[in-house]
């Protein structure tokens, strides 16, 4: 699969620049013979040259190298004049299906012209005529054909819980149609239609993608994203691994503390808390937990667990902490059984899927 080439082409101009996420290598591709000043221009500065009428015209080529039957050629000749191009400037190889009339824009004549699907591996001389006269040539580069691949991409080598990931199904070959096309997986909150990108896959015109985020809360295991193409049918399928990140790993960001504890008839999160604390059977326990980079969908699956609790009590996120720079805190208040003994009971908060745990003591006193 060539998911390079994934190219920004502006409404205006179809400026191509940068590449997408982990799938993407070099993508303006210049024929072995061009100069070194038509290699480093970019269809963004090849719009802004200069057009005099008295110098040789210069042929701009991107996407001609190890370009696929069906991709598109982004073609620029510049230093020909408005005027000199009005009886015609045109785009001609054997590759093309057909000709490819260069229109005027932002001060050069371009086009974009796509291989024949039926072209085979070689290099085609492409030339470009103004009235008839040829006035450049080059040559663009075919290589064969590849069979419809589909490929699921995370950020490393395992995919964390509620990270983004990368659906990318390309079926550039000849005979595929169609553009409705759609992932499943129990690792998704939905069903993802992939679309075809302009912006990013500019040069293939059969290129079709999304970027979906995985459930926050799944578990780690393996799971599997299946394809499915027009009116349900079934295509093909991929695995992917999913395993939250542990302390020590660089991508872990999590820096958790607590729970700690505070009397909510005398105070609230902002006044003196601690580790350990006292209440008496059927009393009430606020609870406290800080956490520098919680985990995605975190603020909504935050408990804290405790024999001596009537419940689990389900943490909130405090938003009065948004403007104060200290880390997210979440809180709440637990009631304490009435049918309790006297003792010192665990209270339990496992954070970040399960790979934080942290144990805070309540000491339950007499009557």
């Amino acid at each position: 699969m060539n998911w390079p080439r994934l190219m920004g082409v502006t409404a205006a101009g179809l400026a191509l620049s940068g590449c997408a996420m982990s799938a993407c290598t070099a993508g303006a591709r210049q024929s072995p013979g061009v100069s070194a000043t038509r290699a480093n221009k970019t269809p963004d500065n090849a719009a802004s040259t200069s057009t005099a009428t008295h110098r040789k015209p210069v042929l701009i080529l991107n996407g001609q190298l190890d370009a696929r039957p069906g991709e598109l050629v982004d073609i620029r000749i510049d230093g020909i004049s408005r005027t000199q191009g009005r009886d015609g400037v045109t785009a001609d190889s054997r590759a093309f299906a057909a000709p490819a009339r260069m229109r005027w824009q932002d001060g050069v004549y371009w086009t974009v012209a796509a291989l024949a699907m039926t072209d085979k591996p070689g290099w085609y001389p492409l030339s470009v005529t103004v009235a008839g006269h040829t006035v450049a040539r080059d040559k663009v580069q075919v290589v064969r054909s590849q069979r419809p691949s589909f490929t699921v991409l995370a950020s490393s080598r395992v995919a964390r819980p509620g990270e983004s990931v990368s659906l990318l199904f390309d079926d550039l070959y000849p005979g595929e149609r169609g553009t409705d096309f759609t992932v499943r997986s129990a690792a998704l909150p939905r069903p993802v239609r992939l679309v075809h990108d302009t912006t990013y896959d500019f040069y293939n015109p059969r290129a079709f993608s999304a970027q979906p985020e995985l459930k926050p809360a799944l578990a780690d295991g393996p799971y599997t994203f299946e394809l499915y193409g027009p009116h349900g049918h079934p295509l093909t399928a991929r695995g992917l691994t999913v395993r939250a990140s542990r302390p020590g790993e660089p991508d872990y960001l999590g820096k958790a503390y607590g729970p700690d504890f505070y009397d909510p008839s005398t105070g609230g999160p902002d006044s003196g808390h601690g580790h350990d604390f006292k209440v008496r059977p059927g009393g009430r326990v606020s609870v406290v937990w800080h956490d520098k980079e919680p985990d995605a969908g975190e603020d909504t699956r935050l408990t804290a667990t405790s024999p001596a609790f009537t419940h689990v009590l389900h943490l909130n996120r405090d938003s009065s902490k948004s403007a104060d720079g200290d880390d997210p805190r979440y809180f709440n208040t637990a009631t304490v059984r009435t049918d309790i003994k006297p003792g010192r009971y665990p209270v339990t908060i496992v954070a970040h899927h399960g790979r934080v745990k942290k144990i805070g003591y309540l000491m339950v006193t007499a009557r």
